[in-house]
């Protein structure tokens, strides 16, 4: 037999209505009393809530399918979802709760008003508990699960399924007793068992299936979106990485906006986008992408003394403008720059109530985004144009130097020269500018500067 994980994976993966069918069957008595009891008996109103949770559930089965129990997660769903109904019901939901405990203390036994003062207080402190202790309750109290198969769940033996469900028992009935129901554990685990399930209506379990099924088919869901996206960029033979960004930011923000609960999608598409960009980013800065060679005149340095005279010559070739490198708006750095601030700010907005949904917060981050880009797209500008000019001016004062031939020029071949710039010694490869030799020791004078490639003629 399949057990719960294994269908909600069918359904994930394959799109099997009947294993959804069949988990919802499984699951809706659990859901279903929960938000019973969570709406004080309102029966359409948990059905509504119930609804809802299943509906998340065909949503997320992706995310959720790894879980080996989804007892505690569907718990908690719940637990949200009829929080939210009875916030929108407010004053009288609350009236028409209290109208109908009346009634029920009044014909029920004095077992069953223990009950009453016990109902309105067991959710909330079931949602106190750890999750470790808050499942073992929920699988051995309200679905009735053996312990046998409690254990092998959650991967322990059958012994280690009692005694840990029986410490969560305590634990409950510790807390109770502070809000001042007090019982045995043993009454208490007796009366969650008789008292706490109830059954579903008739037909509640497919009409909340079909309803699931049906609301994910409309939306679509997010692996519709990243399959039409991989077929699109594979089509048009476009990066892998574009398609990671893209794929996850489609997916991400398709199904941010239904998140009623916590948003936490959209926040980890923010996530996904501040820590790439920063990798990205920390890895051009390692690589020295953004500050490259510049073609300037200094080689190595040697220490040394002496001054040498200077003549009227000109810059020619790659040690001027031309081989100065450019900062493009749209470089990797600028990029990298505007993912990093989008996620950044993303998660900031995300966090904002005002600002918290992701048709608020995503324009908000992109155009903050943009204002960092541009700042940092000025910034490095500003510093390649103050390099530029700066080389320039070193080279002009270059050209008609007298220089000393530390490594013979062959006949229109390469050598080596020195010279001396404002007390510091440099040395060049050169050339002779009429590709005449020159020997170790010759004295000669620069005539012009082509990129890194010094030109000389004898002094």
């Amino acid at each position: 037999m399949n057990d719960d994980s294994e269908l909600l994976r069918r359904y994930a993966r394959e799109r099997s209505e009947a294993a959804f069918t069949e988990l919802v069957r499984r699951k809706a008595g659990l859901v279903y009393s929960a938000a019973l009891r969570q709406v004080g008996g309102d029966m359409l109103l948990a059905q509504d809530v119930s609804q809802g949770v299943f509906i998340d559930l065909a949503r997320k089965a992706g995310e959720l399918a790894d879980r080996p129990v989804l007892t505690s997660w569907l718990y908690t769903s719940t637990r949200f979802a009829a929080l939210k109904a009875l916030r929108e019901r407010r004053r009288r939901t609350a009236r028409e709760q209290e109208a109908h405990t009346m009634e029920e203390i009044e014909r029920d036994s004095a077992h069953e008003a223990d009950w009453e003062q016990l109902r309105p207080l067991l959710d909330s402190a079931l949602c106190n508990l750890a999750e470790h202790d808050r499942t073992p309750i929920l699988m051995r109290y309200f679905e009735d699960q053996p312990f046998a198969e409690m254990g092998k769940k959650l991967g322990i033996g059958e012994s280690s399924a009692r005694m840990r469900a029986e410490r969560a028992l305590e634990k409950l009935r510790q807390a109770l007793a502070q809000k001042g129901v007090t019982s045995t554990a043993a009454a208490l685990g007796l009366a969650i068992s008789t008292q706490a399930v109830a059954a579903p209506p008739a037909g509640l379990a497919a009409a909340l299936a079909g309803g699931a099924l049906a609301h994910s088919a409309t939306m679509g869901g997010g692996a519709g979106i990243c399959a039409k996206f991989s077929n699109f960029f594979a089509m048009n033979k476009v990066p892998s990485g574009v398609f990671s960004l893209a794929g996850v930011g489609a997916a991400g923000f398709a199904t941010a906006e239904v998140d009623a609960q916590t948003g936490t999608t959209a926040f980890l598409v923010y996530s996904v986008c501040f820590g790439v960009g920063l990798l990205f980013t920390l890895i051009s800065a390692l690589g020295a992408h953004v500050l490259g060679g510049h073609g300037d005149i200094a080689h190595s340095i040697d220490t040394g003394h002496g001054g040498g005279g200077h003549a009227q010559g000109h810059a020619e070739g790659g040690g001027g403008a031309s081989d100065m490198p450019g900062f493009a708006p749209l470089s990797p750095t600028t990029i990298a720059t505007f993912i990093t601030s989008f996620g950044g700010f993303g998660m900031i907005y995300a966090e904002i109530d005002a600002t918290r949904s992701p048709w608020v917060s995503a324009p908000l981050a992109a155009l903050s985004g943009f204002a960092v880009a541009a700042g940092v797209f000025w910034l490095f500008r500003t510093i390649f144009r103050n390099t530029q000019a700066s080389s320039e001016g070193r080279i002009a004062d270059v050209i008609g130097c007298n220089a000393t031939v530390i490594t013979p020029i062959a006949a229109d071949g390469v050598g080596e020269i020195a010279y001396v710039q404002s007390g510091t010694r440099y040395s060049a490869p050169a050339r002779a500018d009429d590709g005449a030799a020159h020997p170790n020791g010759g004295a000669v004078r620069i005539t012009r500067v082509v990129g890194s490639q010094f030109y000389v003629t004898a002094d």
